[in-house]
């Protein structure tokens, strides 16, 4: 595990043995000398006033003394500890560790000078703080003890890390009040190496996607066009020589076309989908529908209107994936894809004309509304196409989720299931789009995959 330490530069001087003596030394012997001063000061003064009542002179200065000890001694720590740099006030402890962290980069940056201030707060010998899943390791300044202290960190009811620290026996008010900074903290840097990860991965995936686009061109439609360009120069030598033979190369001119057309369109679908742009979200899940095998029925509550391209294209390929695996690996005999539109905020729906609708429950237990088909299959009130989308109006998906499910009446998944290709590839597109992907039994056998995928903002 990677372990950080802080820089040279941190916020001060631990208190060690040799500064513990010396506070204490400070205190107490500032503490009998304001005594002593005052129990002789009064005993002289009441001797003086009174003559020679030493009794009466020694009771009076005891009281004074002992009436000015605790404030004294509180007056006395306070100017030590500043003067030593020891904060024991755990508010402000806490403040002064918020304004450290302000004034930081970085999260991690704040992470490495909070672990410094905190083992001064807590006049540690050595302490660490470990933060779960922020592939940060531990930040460790001082040395741990063979048997630290550890105090969870949580931040909203979440275990985010935790603070190991060895020493003299610390506060437990003070212990609390840095750990909850310190899970904020530890909150700000798994999100921002969770915002580096997917940096990355978005970075990964595009030039993936700029490698296969150069290799598909350059060695696929680029070839096709050479190929093409010196036929139709034979074509145009030979027109004059001999015309007979110009005729087959203009149809192995015209063969080179549609291949040519063929690669153009491979790109085009690789990008994006065109059932999509032809026949909208719920049209193309109902052309995956009528592939061989188990029937499958499409299930959609309510109209879609208008969902974003990168919602629209995640939903598509988990659909057909999650299909794909329903065809080739559940045994079952139908299967039920469901899709649902929630919205944060209501919508005003354009008045539409009244269709027959009909409910049933298929095999699968979903209840299934919408209008009847020309086909007989049941499926949602959704519109596919372009033009069925502009007739449900023109409405923008002002945030809000799209949820879709995909049930069977399958085998169901074994004992112990082991991550395919598949799966992984439809965790990653729903996580692509900020969403959840999760796969699971389905209440009365076969298996069922959910998705939750958001909108985001409204669009323009």
């Amino acid at each position: 595990m990677a372990v950080t330490t802080p820089p040279a530069r941190g916020p001060g001087p631990r208190p060690s043995g040799v500064h513990l003596v010396l506070n204490r030394a400070l205190v107490y012997g500032g503490l009998a000398v304001v005594t002593g001063g005052i129990y002789s000061g009064l005993t002289w003064l009441v001797t003086t006033l009174a003559g020679s009542q030493d009794a009466v002179a020694g009771l009076v200065a005891a009281l004074a003394a002992g009436a000015v000890f605790h404030p004294a001694r509180l007056r006395l720590q306070r100017v030590v500890d500043r003067l030593l740099r020891v904060e024991r006030d755990p508010y402000r402890v806490a403040d002064r560790l918020s304004r450290t962290l302000q004034e930081a980069v970085d999260p991690a940056e704040g992470l490495v000078t909070a672990a410094a201030l905190v083992r001064q707060a807590l006049r540690a010998d050595g302490v660490a703080v470990e933060v779960h899943g922020g592939h940060t390791g531990v930040v460790l300044d001082g040395e741990l003890g063979d048997r630290p202290v550890e105090t969870p960190l949580v931040w909203h009811g979440e275990p985010v890390g935790r603070l190991l620290s060895s020493g003299p026996g610390t506060s437990p008010d003070l212990l609390d009040a840095l750990a909850r900074h310190l899970a904020e903290l530890a909150h700000a840097v798994r999100l921002t190496a969770d915002v580096r990860r997917s940096r990355e991965r978005i970075l990964t995936t595009r030039e993936e996607e700029r490698r296969r686009l150069r290799r598909d061109l350059h060695d696929g439609l680029g070839p096709t066009l050479a190929s093409l360009a010196m036929t139709v120069d034979e074509a145009r030598l030979r027109l004059e020589r001999d015309p007979e033979a110009v005729e087959g190369l203009l149809v192995r001119v015209r063969d080179q076309m549609g291949a040519a057309i063929v690669d153009v369109r491979d790109l085009v679908y690789g990008l994006r989908p065109p059932a999509l742009d032809d026949l909208g979200l719920v049209g193309s899940l109902r052309a995956l529908a009528d592939a061989p095998g188990p029937r499958v029925d499409i299930a959609v509550v309510g109209p879609l209107g208008d969902v974003p391209a990168a919602v629209e294209v995640a939903a598509y390929r988990i659909a057909q994936e999650a299909l794909t695996n329903v065809r080739r690996h559940a045994q079952a005999t139908t299967a039920l894809v469901r899709v649902e539109l929630l919205r944060a905020e209501p919508v005003q729906a354009e008045p539409v004309q009244a269709e027959t609708v009909q409910a049933e429950t298929d095999c699968t237990g979903v209840e299934q509304t919408g209008p009847v088909p020309a086909g007989g299959r049941t499926s949602g009130g959704g519109t596919g196409g372009a033009a069925g989308r502009r007739a449900a109006g023109d409405r923008t998906a002002g945030g809000g989720e799209l949820r879709l499910s995909v049930a069977d009446d399958g085998i169901g998944l074994p004992e112990r299931v082991r991550g395919g290709v598949g799966l992984a590839s439809m965790r990653e597109r729903a996580a692509e789009a900020g969403g959840s992907c999760t796969v699971g039994p389905r209440p009365g056998g076969g298996t069922e995959v959910i998705v939750q995928l958001p909108l985001g903002t409204e669009k323009p």
